[in-house]
């Protein structure tokens, strides 16, 4: 408590400088956005993009020599907040643009041809990308794109497919994750920067998500696309996830990661594309919610009286709160402590808590949630776009890396560089918080143990178990990333609670009680899985390669995903 306390908060005359973009982008979206025709249509109006580009909001946290804004990062998420209060697909052709186009790159880069290159691009006015996955599965170490070199190295040839890429139907720039495969066979991952306009980059199909409706989002070929050598990015690794670790024990305060650290680039893209959008989508929920709860009578009674009514409403409220707070705490807290791995823990946390809302949401509007919006206005009911809020929210937990695979990736990440003489030696100090009522104190007090049995369980684990070994353990692994997160998120809800108290903003204690309520039933769900883990593999086998459990699928009339010619000429299913 003694780095989350007092938390951290936005410099005010930080905040007024992003007052003006928020306010540009408003205007921009009344003028050229109606969300409902974008979701209908599945496209952004013409020019649009342009004029997003013209406003500075496609390069808000650029330097404003290059045209850009030279915005905080947590103004940039502001701005793509807002984006996603009236319409998701602008908020994420923002957050792909800023958070993972090329721009994203400058301050990692050196000075020479690769970020003068970038630099001139970003300048003259560019939409931009970054195109990673792939048909086989992004989770995959290696790319299937590969870059042959030529002309004695001065340039590569890529030559590949790129599927799910934001922005890439449209985009003008990106960087492109590809395997160079050296003389000696060696292989490694490495990414260039392509233009679009280069002889043999075309774009394959435009993806139809179930959400995102009008999010420029597509499969994009290569083929023998030349790149120069030097637009090729040496960093190794820069395009993963890589593991973080500190070398500090455990009462010194350990500064963030500096602004050029590619793993701390890559976690704040991947926040911008995420946390600003749940956010967005959940304070929607919280106004629909109100909105619903107050017109609504059941037998002369209103709404808002029942009691399990009020339990979900103030379940909605409290989700809030802990997406607006892990999100404020990862971005603003790394003055005083190292939040890269919170921040990469705040995706899962966010979109998991928006999903929450949303589906509650949903059932708490019964017919007027499962309708939709354009439904509704037909029969002259207010027509809020719940059912349009819900696809984009499930969107919302794969992109980026879906959510049990981000559980994985945390715990992997954790355990590579655990301090075992630090966890041994931790101590818990049991004092209560004099900023917190005693509900709160009691869930602090259930923090520090819990913290603690997940330490003694992690020294356990890495001293007993090969790494690799335990690393297989992927459901072991899932839980400690979900205990460690549920951790996280009462932790930060306490904090800041117990700040916003101490300025009579009392309320914000009983929302920390509800979140972290619902954290301890969540945790109490989890810890069980570690240790009762019934045997799947046979049973899965038997689904994937036998015959004995086909009475489980029955007797269907499925589609054929190959139709075959008739004799007249035509195709059936």
């Amino acid at each position: 408590m003694d780095l989350l306390r007092p938390f951290p908060e936005q410099d005010r005359a930080d905040r007024r400088a992003g007052d003006a973009a928020v306010d540009r982008l408003r205007g921009l979206l009344r003028t050229w956005i109606d969300p409902a025709v974008v979701d209908e249509t599945g496209v952004l109006p013409e020019g649009f993009l342009r004029a997003l580009d013209d406003a500075g909001l496609l390069k808000l946290t650029i330097d404003p020599s290059l045209g850009g804004l030279g915005m905080s990062t947590i103004n940039a998420l502001r701005v793509v907040e807002l984006a996603a209060t009236w319409c998701t697909p602008v908020a994420f052709a923002l957050a792909i643009t800023n958070g993972f186009g090329s721009g994203s790159y400058l301050p990692a880069l050196p000075a020479g041809p690769l970020r003068d290159m970038i630099s001139d691009r970003i300048a003259g006015g560019i939409v931009s990308a970054g195109a990673d996955a792939e048909s086989i599965g992004t989770a995959n170490q290696r790319r299937a794109t590969v870059a042959v070199p030529v002309e004695d190295g001065a340039a590569y040839l890529l030559t590949g497919e790129k599927v799910f890429i934001g922005n890439g139907p449209v985009a003008d720039l990106m960087d492109v994750s590809a395997t160079v495969i050296a003389a000696d066979g060696t292989e490694d991952v490495r990414l260039f920067f392509v233009d679009s306009r280069s002889p043999g980059f075309s774009v394959m199909a435009r993806h139809e998500f179930m959400g995102l409706r009008g999010a420029a989002i597509g499969a994009l070929r290569l083929d023998a696309v030349r790149v120069p050598a030097e637009h090729m990015m040496i960093e190794e690794d820069g395009w993963r996830m890589r593991p973080t670790s500190s070398d500090s024990d455990e009462s010194t305060v350990v500064p963030g990661p500096d602004e050029s650290d590619l793993g701390w680039l890559a976690a704040v893209g991947r926040t911008m594309v995420i946390a600003p959008a749940s956010l967005a989508l959940a304070r929607r929920c919280l106004e629909w919610s109100r909105d619903f709860v107050s017109r609504r009578f059941i037998d002369g009674r209103n709404l808002g009286d029942y009691d399990e009514i009020q339990r979900r409403v103030a379940a909605t409220a409290a989700d809030v709160f802990l997406i607006d707070s892990i999100v404020t705490w990862s971005i603003l807290g790394r003055d005083r402590a190292d939040t890269l791995a919170d921040l990469t823990a705040a995706k899962n946390l966010a979109s998991l808590a928006c999903w929450r809302v949303v589906d509650r949401t949903m059932s708490l509007l019964g017919a007027e949630g499962y309708e939709t919006a354009r439904s509704k206005e037909r029969r002259g009911a207010p027509a809020l776009p719940v059912e349009r809020a819900f696809r984009d929210a499930r969107a919302l937990r794969i992109a980026g890396g879906v959510d049990f695979m981000l559980d994985l990736w945390s715990a992997r990440s954790a355990l590579t560089s655990y301090d075992v003489e630090a966890a041994a030696s931790h101590t818990d100090p049991s004092e209560a918080d004099s900023g917190l009522d005693d509900q709160s104190n009691d869930h602090l007090a259930f923090v520090r143990s819990q913290a603690a049995e997940l330490a003694r369980l992690c020294q356990h684990l890495t001293q007993t178990v090969r790494q690799d070994a335990l690393f297989e353990e992927q459901r072991t692994m899932i839980v400690i990333g979900q205990i460690g997160a549920e951790l996280l998120s009462m932790s930060v809800v306490l904090a800041r609670a117990a700040d916003l108290a101490q300025h009579r903003t009392s309320s914000a204690l009983a929302l920390a009680d509800i979140s972290c309520a619902a954290s301890r039933h969540r945790l109490a769900a989890l810890w069980p899985q570690l240790f009762q883990q019934p045997e799947c593999a046979t049973t899965s086998q038997r689904c994937l390669q036998g015959h004995d459990l086909d009475f489980l699928i029955g007797h269907q009339l499925v589609e054929d995903p190959s139709p075959t010619p008739t004799e007249s000429g035509s195709t059936h299913a």
